[in-house]
């Protein structure tokens, strides 16, 4: 039970980082940003050239100048190539996206190399907790995540920025009418997403390894969080994560041989993405706007 209790905290954190990003800029400009899980990667491989350009300062230092400049980048890149595939359509956005997706990983090949790079991170002796073997590094990542989404889910509900990213994602144009600047809105939004992106792969990073494969390795769990949680909803892509990786975390430590009575039989870790879409699958057949998202009314 510790280990899925564990493992459940750690993935779910790590995805729910990435996949709220993705689903606030859905609802600010309703478009699916495949570039998203890109977002992680260049967080990921940021706090290792800040680590380099820096001379070996401490991690916490590298990985905040690597995700506000991934936040940077995310507002440059709406402006530069988002906004102007808006005007067509959202399709054609998301295409975009998925374009810019393997540029900027040959981007990064480019810049490091093919093989894939480790944090900082001292070794570290792990603790039994609950039955499971947990280092302090893998508490630490539960702790800051959870934070950054507490924090982010009260800037929404309880302060004026919230309620105006709330309006714009509601009604863009009534939110403009009420006085609302929605160009900084979606600024901010922008800026969120590539903030809580980053974070999330430094987060990864540190329990993994950086490599070039980061994004696409996350591109299907993300997306089926934030299809889950109903597109538009953080607080739905943040609880869908968690139960995506619960979910993952239970069918792969089940006996299915004993299930069946056949003998021993666990499925191997190279079934957990199905998992995910199963589950995605068995939601939409029930409720097509996901478990949160909020029924489109008909005309």
């Amino acid at each position: 039970m510790g280990e899925v209790l564990f493992d459940t905290l750690i993935d779910g954190s790590e995805l729910a980082l990435i996949a709220v990003g993705m689903t606030l800029v859905f609802g600010a400009v309703k478009f699916a940003n495949i570039a998203q899980v890109e977002f992680a990667t260049l967080g990921a491989y940021g706090t290792v050239l800040a680590g380099s350009l820096i001379g070996g300062g401490p991690l916490v230092v590298e990985a905040i100048l690597s995700i506000v400049g991934v936040g940077l980048i995310a507002v440059g890149l709406y402006h530069l190539i988002f906004k102007r595939l808006l005007i067509r359509s959202p399709a054609t956005a998301m295409i975009g996206s998925l374009a810019l997706s393997i540029l900027l990983r040959a981007l990064i090949q480019t810049i490091t190399g093919p093989r894939p790079k480790e944090l900082d991170v001292p070794l570290e002796r792990a603790n039994d907790i609950l039955g499971a073997l947990v280092t302090p590094s893998q508490v630490r990542i539960i702790v800051i995540s959870v934070v950054a989404l507490a924090a982010l889910m009260a800037v929404l509900r309880l302060t004026a920025l919230g309620r105006s990213i709330r309006a714009v994602s509601a009604n863009p144009d009534l939110a403009a009418a009420a006085g609302i600047d929605v160009r900084r809105v979606i600024d901010v939004v922008w800026l969120l997403a590539g903030l809580f992106g980053a974070l999330g792969g430094v987060m990864y990073a540190i329990d993994n390894q950086v490599s070039l494969e980061m994004g696409f390795g996350l591109l299907l769990p993300v997306f089926a969080a934030a299809l889950l949680g109903g597109f538009g909803s953080p607080g739905g892509a943040i609880l869908a994560s968690y139960l995506l990786a619960l979910a993952e975390s239970v069918v792969l430590r089940v006996d299915w041989g004993e299930v069946i009575n056949t003998g021993s039989a666990y499925l191997d870790s190279s079934y957990r993405p199905a998992i995910g879409f199963v589950l995605l699958l068995l939601v939409l057949l029930i409720r097509p706007q996901g478990i949160f998202g909020r029924e489109a009314r008909r005309a």
